[in-house]
């Protein structure tokens, strides 16, 4: 029997729809716009910390939503 793409390492909507919420976040927290090359690094660790089996919404958030301290660049 064929595998589901779900089996396969893809994503689920509710998934996707808990990484946006905690992308969405961390870039308001980080005052990162959401293009940014900061922005892709925070959605590049989200979904690697989740392939890695971090799922828990709070845990992500923690993980990639604390401010930034260093000042930022113009």
């Amino acid at each position: 029997m064929p595998k589901s793409v779900y089996d396969r390492g893809l994503l689920r909507p509710a998934d996707i729809a808990r990484l946006q919420r905690v992308f969405d976040e961390a870039c308001k927290r980080r005052e990162a716009h959401p293009d940014s090359t900061e922005a892709r690094e925070i959605a590049l660790n989200l979904l690697a910390l989740h392939n890695a089996g971090m799922v828990d919404e709070e845990m992500l958030m923690e993980a990639v939503g604390f401010r930034r301290l260093e000042p930022k660049s113009a």
